[in-house]
C-alpha cells in the first residue's frame, strides 16, 4: 500500500481550501486524513474541497472521516465538496448511499463558489440521518450500509 499524501492549498475564496489527496485512504491512514481536514477547515469553520482525483483506493473508513468532517463543518455553514471522477470511488459513495448526502463534483471547473444555501441545509439533514443510522458505537469498526 502506498502512503497517502495531502497537499493543502488555498482555493477559490467561497469554495475554501483544497486538500488534494494522493495514494490510498484506508483504516491506517484515516487518522492522518482526519487531522489534515480539521487543520485545513480551521476546526470546521472554513469550507474545503477534497480532491480525490489521485486517490488509488478508498476504504469505507475514509468515507466516515469525510462525513464526520462535513457534519462538523455544517454547524458553521462551511461546505465540504468532494472532487472525484473515479468510477470506482464514486461507486463506493453510491453503494454507501452518500451521493445525495455529500456534495460531489467531477472537476475543479464544476466548483461554483456559491454561498451556503437551502440545498446545503438539506444535505446536512440527510447527513445527520445517515450518521444516526450507520455510525458504529464507540470503538467499533464502522459498518457500511448494505447495497440494495
Amino acid at each position: 500500500m502506498s502512503a497517502p499524501l495531502a497537499l493543502i492549498e488555498d482555493g477559490p475564496v467561497a469554495d475554501g481550501r483544497v486538500v488534494a489527496l494522493r495514494g490510498e485512504i484506508d483504516v491506517g491512514s484515516t487518522p492522518s486524513l482526519r487531522e489534515w481536514l480539521a487543520r485545513a477547515s480551521e476546526g470546521g469553520r472554513r469550507s474545503l474541497v477534497v480532491d480525490l482525483r489521485n486517490v488509488d483506493f478508498m476504504a469505507v473508513s475514509g468515507l466516515y472521516v469525510l462525513c464526520d468532517e462535513q457534519a462538523r463543518m455544517a454547524r458553521n455553514h462551511a461546505r465540504l465538496t468532494i472532487l472525484c471522477a473515479s468510477p470506482r470511488i464514486l461507486q463506493l459513495f453510491d453503494v454507501c448511499r452518500l451521493m445525495d448526502v455529500l456534495r460531489i463534483v467531477p472537476s475543479r471547473a464544476a466548483l461554483d463558489g456559491a454561498a451556503w444555501g437551502v440545498e446545503d441545509d438539506r444535505r446536512a439533514e440527510r447527513l445527520d440521518a445517515w450518521l444516526d443510522r450507520y455510525s458504529a458505537g464507540a470503538g467499533a469498526e464502522p459498518t457500511p450500509p448494505a447495497a440494495s
